[in-house]
């Protein structure tokens, strides 16, 4: 990229030049353009084409060495399909002299040329079809030489072309003079060097206060909070914005907002900091939005050089007011008394006079639940139920999940996702748990056969629901009289705990029943030398204690005293002796557990002994 050239002239009559540099702008990304072909020909030698020169390339006329007078041009071509879409700031063309007899006389000029043949010679040359310019007169000479060809490649990308092709050569008045003859450096080359802009994309993903932008009827309905809310709670606009040419030092968007039915009444709202790849947002000022009112939408963005097209129009309707009343809530559950459960309660919501009410909220749990509309339409989730018509009524089919009181929970919601106050409806319901029974007494480690059966006022049972100590949820499928049996296994040396539901073909699901059980895995210690809670031999008497388990699979135990460092002792046929010598009197503690193959440590026992004063 070669960007160290001038000002120069672009008429035959061009004047003498000085080099500058070409200013840098924001937002203009400047490239070397591809060289599809340079080349020169020499009238000496008619059919011979001179492609990718290596040593100095004349240009006009020049004497060899037997006396012969040459006359030579150059062509060169340029890619710029890359342009193709872009907004092109400058472009010049760049070559250096290596030699010339007197740069005063400069008057090199500029031609376009047809595309084509990509090695010419004098006899085959492209076309010239018009004269881009002039190179004149230079200070220095040899120079670097340069022409702007702003207008040139502009021209060539508004007719769709995707090269440009240049012939340079001296005016044919002096074409056959050396005076006027040069010859450019080959390892320099020439060079097509464009600053051009990407034109940012027009944006996308619009939203009015997170909902998807609507461009036809109906259209989004938008709260529109009290002036005095706090500051971040008025709606927002928002828009994915981009540029392809990624990141631009300046970069900023701009979102116009006016009432429908008053066009001229435009709300223009800047933002100098847009972000690009994520969404940018506006908060609308608190006054801006009117009840009722339809309002429309639109953004762009600037890069610092070039300005978006305008999005998509949205168009949204503001709403002011909140649903001024919670529901109202009937059921076919009695609220005065009990009821018996085991088939679901159908729960009727009704609007309670508020006309624009278009869904219900309802949980078993209080405080209901924050909605979000930027991830759909939270109406569509669980917990929510749309009216039947525009400030209608709906109707579920709910299970209290416990028995005893069960409270729900109801709010209503209008179009523009604004909650109204919540109301509750609490029922009582008779205990429907299922029937646990097991087979004999559960042993540590040993499979337990569990007897499934339905519960009070259930029937049409499908299946059972259980977890055995908070693990991965199973299935059991029930019998035609709706009972099951299943097998597990407790493993926790302490509390084992079953979990249980029922479900009923009716859509009933029971509350859980929990059956318990807890295991006693510590060993047994026992010693001649120190009694447990007595007082036995004193300081520097060697004595042991004795430790055992029933338990099938212990290895060895675990041991500490008095909480110190623990030590393992292996286990023999469930048992170990543990040697043991005093070193102070007074009260002692000896804890021991069971470790089995697997690693698993057993319920723990500790041994309380007295070590008599010496």
């Amino acid at each position: 990229m070669r960007r160290v050239v001038a000002c120069l002239g672009a008429t035959a009559a061009a004047a003498a030049t000085v080099l500058v540099a070409s200013p840098a702008t924001a937002g203009t990304h400047y490239h070397d353009q591809p060289r599809v072909s340079w080349s020169y020909t020499d009238s000496a030698a008619p059919d011979t084409n001179h492609v990718d020169p290596t040593d100095d390339v004349p240009l006009g006329a020049w004497q060899d060495d037997a006396g012969t007078i040459h006359r030579s041009r150059v062509y060169a071509s340029f890619d710029i399909s890359g342009l193709a879409g872009r907004h092109v700031i400058v472009a010049h063309l760049y070559a250096r002299e290596s030699a010339a007899t007197d740069c005063a006389e400069r008057q090199i000029e500029v031609w376009r040329t047809a595309d084509g043949p990509p090695s010419p010679t004098w006899s085959k040359a492209p076309q010239a079809i018009e004269q881009l310019g002039v190179i004149g007169a230079t200070q220095t000479c040899p120079a670097d030489l340069g022409l702007d060809l702003t207008d040139a490649v502009r021209a060539a990308l508004a007719a769709g072309r995707t090269e440009l092709s240049v012939e340079l050569r001296e005016p044919t008045a002096v074409e056959d003079q050396p005076a006027h003859g040069r010859r450019l450096n080959a390892q320099y080359g020439m060079d097509l060097d464009v600053g051009s802009n990407a034109i940012p994309s027009t944006p996308t993903t619009l939203t009015n206060d997170e909902q998807p932008c609507t461009t036809s009827t109906p259209y989004a309905y938008v709260a529109v909070p009290p002036s005095s809310a706090p500051l971040g709670s008025q709606p927002t606009l928002s828009a994915l914005f981009g540029d392809p040419d990624g990141l631009e030092s300046s970069f900023s968007a701009e979102f116009v907002l006016w009432p429908v039915a008053h066009p001229d009444q435009t709300t223009t709202l800047p933002d100098d900091y847009a972000q690009q790849g994520t969404p940018t947002d506006v908060t609308v000022p608190a006054g801006t939005l009117a009840d009722g009112v339809t309002y429309a939408w639109h953004t762009r963005a600037r890069d610092g050089v070039d300005t978006s097209d305008w999005s998509a129009t949205c168009y949204f309707v503001a709403d002011t007011q909140r649903p001024d009343k919670p529901p109202a809530v009937t059921s076919t559950y009695t609220t005065d008394g009990w009821n018996a459960g085991g088939t679901p309660m159908q729960v009727t919501l009704s609007a309670n006079g508020v006309s624009d009410v278009v869904a219900y909220q309802y949980s078993w749990k209080s405080p209901l639940g924050t909605i979000d509309v930027g991830n759909g339409d939270p109406f569509d989730g669980k917990g929510f139920v749309r009216a039947d018509t525009l400030g209608g009524s709906a109707t579920v089919s709910l299970v209290p999940p416990n028995s005893g009181p069960n409270t729900l929970t109801v709010a209503s919601y209008d179009r523009a996702y604004q909650q109204s106050d919540s109301t509750t409806y609490t029922v009582e319901v008779r205990d429907t748990s299922p029937v646990v029974t097991v087979d004999g007494t559960p042993q540590y480690g040993s499979p337990v056969t569990v007897h499934l059966a339905p519960g009070p006022n259930v029937s049409d049972v499908d299946d059972y629901t259980y977890t055995v100590n908070g693990g991965a949820e199973q299935t059991v499928a029930a019998g035609s009289d709706g009972s099951a049996t299943v097998t597990v296994e407790f493993d926790s040396p302490g509390l084992n705990q079953l979990d249980v539901r029922s479900h009923s073909s009716n859509g009933w699901v029971t509350p859980v029943k929990s059956w318990s059980v807890t295991f006693d895995t510590s060993p047994t210690v026992t010693s001649d030398t120190w009694p447990e809670y007595d007082t036995g031999g004193g300081v520097g008497v060697a004595g042991t204690f004795a430790v055992s388990s029933s338990l099938p699979g212990v290895v060895s135990f675990g041991y500490s005293f008095d909480w110190g460092d623990e030590s393992v002792v292996a286990a023999t046929d469930g048992g170990a002796t543990i040697p043991y010598t005093p070193d102070s009197s007074g009260g002692h503690a000896l804890e021991v557990y069971p470790i089995l193959a697997d690693g698993t440590h057993l319920s723990s026992y500790t041994y309380y002994f007295t070590v008599a004063e010496e």
